[in-house]
């Protein structure tokens, strides 16, 4: 192959040429993409999917930590409001409660 000069323009065959040499290199570089998915990749998926599987999946109705975060914001209110109306219990001013309204 010829050496490029400055100035020096290129030849069809010179084209060619870089162009394969760009083709291969396209190839290589996702050739090397596929094999670290899954080499890499796919058992590191797969080794979370195992870690973090659901013990028992349909002991709390199949619903997830967010649905009990819920459920426990919503007790919080419930027993907030009954100590403001059914008992003299100080009603402590520091609530660490996000979503309290009469707090």
């Amino acid at each position: 192959m010829q050496q490029l000069v400055l100035g020096q323009s290129l030849n069809d065959m010179d084209l060619i040429y870089i162009g394969q040499i760009a083709a291969a290199l396209v190839a290589i570089l996702t050739l090397l993409g596929m094999l670290v998915k899954w080499v890499i990749v796919k058992p590191i998926k797969a080794y979370i999917d195992t870690m973090t599987y659901a013990i028992q999946p349909h002991a709390n109705g199949g619903k997830s930590l967010p649905d009990l975060i819920e459920k426990v914001d919503a007790l919080h209110l419930v027993v907030q409001q009954h100590l403001t109306t059914s008992h003299d219990t100080p009603n402590y001013s520091k609530c660490l409660c996000e979503s309290c309204l009469t707090c």
